[in-house]
């Protein structure tokens, strides 16, 4: 009985130890030209309009192709569709890794504008990534609730074009 409660209590000290830390996203796994397919809201009324990365319309953004530089610099062109952005925006990228997850960093850029002026972007949590497909969560305030939307993207290309 002792020999059991001492295992017990030192299965329960190394699972307490433990610290589940995600491991870091490389930057040549992100790098390259990605499309966004789809964005599946959850908790969100159909008639509603969504707004995604400041002022977009998040049906603006299926069908978007997004360019991640090695740099951490990038582009988002949005399809020619009535009532979207025409020109391409211009980012700034980063992953962040936490204890709770990995989680991939945007500030869109205005023109003449450097990453390192801007102090607001987006952070949205990596739910998985590959050299093939990615997968980003974020929650919204919608209607005094709190929303997810979820990100499917596709690799086009591992280069950057």
């Amino acid at each position: 009985m002792q020999r059991l409660t001492t295992y017990l209590f030192a299965l329960g000290c190394l699972f307490i130890g433990m610290q589940s830390y995600s491991q870091s996203i490389k930057r040549k796994t992100v790098q390259g030209t990605w499309k966004l397919d789809s964005i599946l809201y959850d908790n969100i009324k159909a008639y509603a309009t969504v707004k995604v990365f400041g002022d977009v319309d998040a049906g603006c953004m299926v069908n978007s192709q997004w360019v991640f530089y090695g740099n951490y610099d990038g582009t988002i062109t949005t399809p020619m569709a009535e009532g979207c952005p025409t020109n391409a925006q211009k980012i700034v990228w980063s992953t962040i890794t936490k204890p709770e997850g990995n989680y991939f960093g945007i500030k869109p850029l205005l023109e003449g504008q450097k990453g390192k002026s801007i102090t607001k972007g987006f952070q949205m949590s990596i739910e998985s990534i590959d050299d093939k497909s990615m997968v980003w969560n974020e929650t919204v305030d919608l209607d005094y609730k709190k929303s997810k939307l979820t990100y499917y993207f596709t690799k086009i290309s591992k280069k950057a074009k």
